[in-house]
């Protein structure tokens, strides 16, 4: 990712517990990169959400929900899996670069694994990013 692009990550609230990780911003402190926003339910988190996120200027998204079959409201997660696998309505739009997006299902206590995952997230991004840029053509200068 080049200087400045964030990663947002959308994430229900009795997933991975990042609470003790995250400054005042609503970023993680061990990675500044990555801006948190938590919901009730990751059910609540429709592909809309991660298009406007994408088109905003964030490098990638994480979609992060509790351990499927252990939803708090029943199926919230399971819902936005499907949606972002394309088979609920409404899904991601085909435009959507889905190498930029993310998803994972953990418990409270899972939030190693959450950091683990998302420092190679935004490397990723990263490396997509440089790639992007170098595919532009050179403007010839005189």
């Amino acid at each position: 990712m080049t200087a400045g692009k964030t990663v947002i990550t959308l994430i229900c609230e009795r997933a991975a517990d990042l609470n003790s990780l995250l400054d005042q911003k609503g970023s993680l402190s061990d990675l500044p990169d990555v801006h948190v926003v938590k919901f009730p339910c990751s059910g609540m988190i429709q592909p809309l959400m991660i298009e406007a996120a994408l088109k905003a200027g964030a490098g990638g998204v994480i979609v992060c929900g509790c351990q499927i079959g252990d939803c708090f409201y029943r199926e919230g997660n399971k819902m936005i899996k499907e949606r972002l696998l394309g088979e609920r309505p409404p899904g991601l739009k085909k435009t959507v670069d889905r190498r930029r997006v993310m998803a994972l299902w953990l418990s409270r206590r899972q939030k190693e694994r959450f950091l683990t995952e998302a420092r190679e997230f935004v490397v990723q991004m990263k490396k997509i990013d440089e790639l992007e840029g170098s595919a532009q053509p050179a403007v010839a200068s005189k």
